[in-house]
């Protein structure tokens, strides 16, 4: 560990929240905040997009949710406790859905290896096994989002995919940031398989599976896509040609 706990909590706000969080889980333990630094730390290994501000953003989500899924009645019937506890099992698996992150790799397993990090920190801390299979099942989630059918899978997807219904200046930003993360592609398969990835998003309509989200960002998000994979012409001059 490179800094005592105090220095660690200075130097990134987010470790604070990381702690409280286990200890929800009833979990107190002397390595939590170097773990929370080495996941933090994984978050801004050269990425673009998949980096800390991903995983602030989506922690911004999840904290918007407890009130708006309340407003949407879709928290109705559960108890205080039970609200909680779902949305610390979210929260969790947000921390460690993208903490290992190689747009290089050929295997397509970074989730793979982000849930198996999670388990073994999970074992290490002592998470209870019911609580560490729900969580991977949710890491697992973030490569079939149009999967999610209970509010916990439903809330976990919304959260991991709000970008899309960000302003249009977000959202081409963070399109922007993805193809840096995958300069190593060559343009012209790009070209054909960004769009793909986009249209499948759009193609599962809704986009999002919570009424709270559908009603903050559905709209945005459908235009946004829909601009992004087939964007719109040039102008014309006054000769009626392409500039």
């Amino acid at each position: 560990m490179k800094n005592t706990f105090n220095n660690l909590n200075k130097r990134d706000p987010l470790l604070p929240r990381w702690q409280a969080l286990w200890q929800r889980f009833g979990i107190e333990n002397a390595g939590l905040a170097a773990a929370g630094q080495q996941v933090i730390d994984a978050y801004g290994e050269g990425r673009y997009y998949h980096s800390q501000d991903h995983l602030a953003s989506v922690l911004t989500e999840l904290n918007w949710a407890k009130d708006a899924l309340d407003k949407s009645g879709e928290l109705s019937g559960l108890s205080t406790s039970e609200r909680q506890e779902l949305f610390d099992t979210v929260e969790l698996a947000l921390w460690y859905h993208d903490v290992v992150y190689d747009a290089k790799s050929r295997h397509g397993d970074n989730e793979t290896q982000s849930r198996d990090l999670f388990l073994s920190d999970a074992e290490k801390f002592g998470l209870s096994v019911s609580v560490r299979q729900e969580i991977a099942s949710l890491i697992d989630l973030t490569t079939h989002h149009k999967d999610a059918k209970t509010l916990t899978e439903r809330l976990m997807t919304d959260c991991d995919l709000a970008i899309l219904g960000a302003s249009p200046a977000v959202f081409k930003k963070y399109d922007a940031d993805i193809r840096k993360e995958y300069a190593h592609v060559p343009p012209d398969l790009y070209a054909i398989k960004r769009p793909e990835v986009l249209k499948g998003f759009l193609d599962q309509k809704p986009v999002f599976k919570t009424i709270a989200f559908q009603q903050k960002l559905e709209a945005q998000a459908e235009k946004n896509l829909e601009n992004a994979i087939t964007p719109p012409s040039p102008p014309r001059n006054r000769s009626g040609l392409n500039k």
